[in-house]
């Protein structure tokens, strides 16, 4: 009854939230909408198309990780665009997909994962927790938010294979076992995992040969197109189109993580904030930046002052 209650609450400040600052949604908002300009994609959408995708089944939205995916690529803009501006672009995108009550749900959700995103960066965590402890924090801070079945859709694979790591972690860590037993019990963790989740680990391995003879090609001075021609007779053409995609990511996520380390020099520089108040600014920044998921991964990228 508590967490319903709860529940109940956070659903209402959203709302408030939603109204106060976000554009309408009904007939006056969509008339704005229709005699305003045609929106100048953010400047770093340009070229691109959207990421992930948005499906109605029977009349209601399906909430899935292609579905986040989506609203993340359109909240990589914060800092180019206000929340407002964002969310007015991703429901044009949405007006031409989705019926009327598919597209409501979807925004609702939205306003929730927005919402949600921002808590994170109030939420302290410990920086000596472990894994399973962050990640059962970030499941609590998640269901303030969403629903069990919201929570499934979005984050579960992610979740799956952040339990199989924690765990992973937990037994290469125990002093008790000996390195037979660990490497059995890490052997029958790998047999647990869906099949996606599975190959997903061992393509690394199998790739392994091909990031080796791309390193020795790069040493050489090899250019891109050589690149592309070693890729394509060791894996295939779809593969090399597929690793060649992966490379503007990659230089596209480095871009983004270049800008986050001036922001938080300039933050940290700053003397007229307290310690306390450049630690907060600073978490601020990563949450309007990057997802949760993507907070793991940048501490290899940024780690922390």
């Amino acid at each position: 009854m508590r967490r319903r209650g709860w529940w109940v609450l956070a659903l209402a400040v959203c709302s408030a939230l939603a109204w106060l600052f976000w554009p309408f949604s009904g007939a006056a908002g969509g008339k704005a909408a229709s005699s305003a300009a045609a929106p100048v994609p953010a400047a770093s959408l340009r070229g691109t198309q959207p990421d992930g995708a948005v499906q109605a089944e029977s009349g209601q939205l399906r909430v899935d990780q292609e579905l986040r995916r989506l609203f993340d690529y359109y909240l990589a803009t914060q800092g180019e665009r206000a929340l407002p501006q964002i969310r007015a672009e991703l429901q044009r995108y949405l007006q031409g997909r989705l019926g009327l009550k598919p597209l409501a749900q979807a925004m609702s959700l939205f306003d929730r994962y927005v919402a949600y995103r921002q808590s994170l960066a109030g939420m302290a965590v410990a920086a000596s927790a472990d894994l399973a402890t962050r990640l059962s924090r970030a499941r609590a801070a998640r269901l303030q938010y969403f629903s069990e079945a919201e929570v499934a859709g979005l984050f579960g694979e992610e979740d799956r294979y952040d339990a199989f790591t924690a765990k992973r972690l937990a037994i290469l860590a125990d002093p008790s076992l000996s390195a037979a037993e660990k490497q059995r019990r890490v052997a029958e963790l790998e047999r647990q995992l869906p099949p996606e989740l599975r190959a997903a680990r061992e393509e690394p391995v199998q790739h392994l040969a091909l990031a080796q003879a791309e390193e020795a090609l790069r040493q050489r001075g090899g250019g891109e197109q050589e690149l592309y021609q070693l890729r394509a007779s060791m894996v295939g053409q779809a593969a090399a189109d597929r690793l060649s995609e992966l490379d503007r990511q990659e230089a596209a996520w480095r871009l983004r993580v270049d800008g986050f380390n001036r922001e938080r020099a300039a933050i940290q520089a700053n003397a007229g904030l307290t310690e306390a108040q450049r630690q907060q600014a600073v978490a601020q920044l990563q949450a309007q930046r990057f997802t949760p998921q993507e907070a793991l991964r940048l501490a290899a990228y940024a780690p922390a002052k």
